[in-house]
């Protein structure tokens, strides 16, 4: 169909004119007011549609507005959340290096701290090894050792002994041990000690039965006796240690057969404090051994260590307990009674005075010599509920 045979759509005014038209020819007959009045209302009715128009145009105009400006928006929220999620790939993947990063530091950290602890166990092992052996030096020189003083002078010479023609004698380390014994006595509440100078003042203070003590406050009586003796013994220890000889004990048996070439083969490094080995008797299964070096001194520098390492296969160690050969007996055993000439124990003190101001109010009744007393050396005084105890030694003045 041609474009120009189309209907075309009438516009209002040919509409209006057509309407106008149409009344006018099919109705000569009604009155010129009617036309008018329907003329005006066609009028106002077309004036309304074109506002309605109007203002459907202007809101269609607002909303393509609207619908660019939420494109725009759309486009920019488009491309923001295009970077989010850029950044959020780029958060996560470094996220992820740093989580296996971290790993690694706290597996490291972790073979680290077994390394340590490893450490911790083996210095930990090395101090007590060393504790102990400064406990028994300790030991060592707290034992009271008496020795005699002797004049000498130079007679004559003689030849020097082989090494190995030497006898026991040389070959030994002979100690003497003298243990002196201590007297002790438990003090009671209500119980003082009193040590004077002079043993003749104890003795008369003993010859009283009771003593009045004026305390100002109070006057009490106290009773006065003699320390009560116990059975003690003295005597004097020998030991010979031997200085080519160690007793080894802690001895594995996981390789009873040639445990003994291990042990030579330990015993041996000089750099463990070793030397070359004489002898050594080991009965199988037994767990302890007897090493005999060649050379002197070299046993008593190991047994100083108390723990000596063993070297298995090249790379596990174990530490073996090491100590002195020695022999022991006793000598010169007395039994005795103990007595002090010069203390006095007081009983059935009754009071409520402090400790330091009872012991100085008896301190000077014993000291006066209107009292039968004289000079106080020592004295305790043991309040109530408490008790004490205390120790005597050898007096130097009763030898």
């Amino acid at each position: 169909m041609d474009q120009d045979n189309e209907p075309q759509p009438l516009s209002d005014e040919s509409c209006l004119s057509f309407e106008i038209t149409a009344i006018e020819n099919g109705s000569e007959n009604n009155d010129t007011s009617l036309i008018s009045e329907a003329i005006c209302q066609a009028r106002e009715e077309l004036e309304k549609w074109q506002m309605d128009i109007l203002k459907l145009e202007k809101e269609n105009s607002d909303l393509i507005c609207k619908k660019s400006d939420a494109e725009d928006e759309r486009k920019q929220a488009t491309n923001h959340l295009c970077k989010l999620n850029s950044e959020r790939d780029n958060y996560k993947d470094e996220f992820l290096k740093g989580v296996k990063s971290c790993e690694e530091m706290l597996r490291e950290k972790n073979q680290k701290c077994i390394k340590l602890k490893d450490q911790v166990v083996e210095l930990e092992n090395d101090l007590q090894r060393k504790e102990d052996l400064c406990d028994s030096l300790c030991t060592k020189f707290r034992i009271k050792l008496k020795l005699p003083e002797k004049n000498i002078k130079f007679i004559k010479s003689e030849q020097s002994v082989p090494v190995d023609q030497e006898s026991d004698e040389f070959l030994n380390i002979k100690c003497i041990y003298t243990i002196l014994p201590k007297m002790s006595v438990v003090l009671q509440n209500g119980q003082t000690l009193i040590t004077f100078e002079d043993e003749q003042v104890a003795s008369r203070i003993l010859k009283i039965a009771k003593h009045q003590i004026d305390l100002q406050s109070e006057k009490i009586q106290v009773k006065a006796q003699s320390i009560p003796s116990d059975t003690m013994q003295q005597f004097e220890i020998h030991l010979n240690i031997s200085m080519k000889k160690i007793r080894v004990s802690e001895i594995p048996n996981n390789l009873p057969e040639q445990m003994r070439d291990k042990l030579e083969i330990s015993f041996s490094k000089s750099s463990l404090g070793g030397g070359e080995v004489e002898s050594i008797e080991y009965p199988a299964s037994s767990g302890t051994a007897i090493i005999t070096f060649v050379e002197k001194r070299v046993a008593q520098r190991i047994a100083e260590q108390k723990k000596y390492p063993l070297i298995i296969n090249g790379k596990t160690t174990c530490w073996l307990k090491v100590e002195p050969v020695m022999g022991s007996y006793l000598k010169k055993f007395q039994v005795f009674n103990g007595v002090s000439k010069r203390s006095v124990l007081l009983s059935d003190i009754k009071s409520t005075m402090e400790e330091e101001e009872m012991q100085d109010k008896l301190k000077i009744h014993f000291q006066k010599p209107s009292k039968q007393g004289g000079e106080v050396e020592d004295i305790k005084y043991v309040p109530k509920d408490k008790h004490l105890l205390v120790y005597f030694e050898e007096d130097s003045a009763e030898k």
